[in-house]
């Protein structure tokens, strides 16, 4: 197994380019183990990524009257993270992404709670986990993080790799790779919580959204998935037109109401378009949003409080921001319809998922 993961990490490093020992002016220590590495390409943007939970802690982008602003809720201190009311602020999750209950695997019951169910991992999660630096360019760092078997109840060690790649065509590429070696479930994400007005600028209400999707997961409540898989046609969640996210919420419908927002998977319909389109109209700034995962959760942080802000002070409230997480179905393993997420020790887990941004100024609108 050794020589496998051997052999696998030089395959991956070598496949994504030259990469260079670490540069003083590329990371930024807060202490010696919180560290911020600092993305940039000729367009004059730049993203931070930190090693607690790999996250993305900031991407500036520019507008349409060519000012920078930060698009991604993030802070610069380990203690804000730390004590911050939302646990995920742009952080890998895992080793399972969204709802996962105690499950059987190969005919064994996996116990990983007490409760109904774990989140993003549960206690035991990526996102509370320092992540090894292992490679930096200007446009790209490589983290990774080793999940020892039976972390979080979870079997098999599990080795992670995740690379952040900051394009000169405004993208931003996430790349993640897993090996393992026990049989496990896997489903990764990255939990970013996107404002294309500038993070902590008011409400996303009137972002226009289109989602290629013409199917659904409903929940129950909690959030576990019903395990039907629903069209979206004369529904809220009907996003194939571009409508704002407003047109959704302000609704009585019964799934929006029982999440509080949105806060639901959609399946992907197919690569020819993005899973997602996004535009605000007041900044005039677009994302577009491609993943090789069958779904995405979009969360539009219905529970955030106010309380955390950022380093300018200002509050991050909820439905003030939006999350677009690429990833297998919440709760695969109760559902044999869901697309498998076991992972075999011969086998690697791989996905990508690019946001792309740009400027397009559009009007508000307003189709339900």
């Amino acid at each position: 197994m050794a020589n496998k993961l051997l052999s696998f990490l030089l395959l991956f490093i070598i496949g994504c380019g030259t990469t260079h020992t670490h540069k003083q002016e590329e990371i930024r220590t807060e202490s010696n183990a919180f560290k911020i590495v600092e993305l940039k390409n000729e367009q004059g943007c730049k993203v931070e990524i930190t090693n607690y939970g790999a996250r993305l802690v900031s991407w500036y982008v520019k507008d349409k009257n060519d000012s920078l602003r930060n698009i991604v809720l993030g802070f610069s201190t380990l203690q804000q993270y730390q004590n911050a009311d939302a646990q995920y602020y742009g952080a890998i999750v895992g080793r399972y992404a969204n709802r996962l209950q105690n499950f059987e695997l190969e005919g064994k019951k996996i116990h990983l709670t007490e409760d109904e169910f774990i989140l993003h991992g549960g206690k035991a999660g990526f996102h509370d986990k320092f992540w090894s630096i292992e490679a930096v360019t200007k446009s790209s760092v490589k983290l990774k993080y080793l999940s020892k078997d039976g972390e979080g109840g979870f079997p098999g060690n599990l080795e992670v790799v995740v690379e952040y790649q900051l394009t000169e065509n405004n993208e931003l590429k996430m790349n993640y790779n897993a090996v393992t070696d026990k049989a496990t479930v896997v489903n990764l994400t990255n939990h970013a919580f996107f404002n294309l007005k500038g993070a902590g600028n008011g409400s996303v209400l009137d972002l226009n959204l289109r989602i290629n999707a013409d199917q659904y997961t409903p929940l129950i409540s909690g959030g576990l998935p019903t395990g039907e898989i629903k069209a979206v046609d004369y529904s809220v969640f009907d996003f194939r037109t571009m409508k704002t996210v407003r047109s959704a919420i302000d609704t009585s419908d019964a799934q929006i109401k029982l999440a509080n927002g949105i806060d639901h998977n959609f399946v992907k319909k197919n690569d020819k378009l993005p899973l997602i389109t996004a535009i605000d109209p007041q900044s005039g700034i677009k994302m577009e949003m491609h993943t090789t995962m069958p779904g995405v959760q979009v969360y539009t942080a219905n529970f955030l409080s106010g309380n955390d802000k950022s380093d300018t002070g200002k509050a991050f409230k909820a439905r003030e921001s939006i999350c677009f997480e690429s990833q297998f179905y919440p709760d695969s393993p109760q559902h044999t319809n869901f697309p498998s997420v076991v992972l075999q020790p011969e086998e690697t887990y791989q996905h990508s998922t690019i946001y792309k941004v740009s400027v397009e100024e559009v009007e508000l609108r307003v189709k339900s």
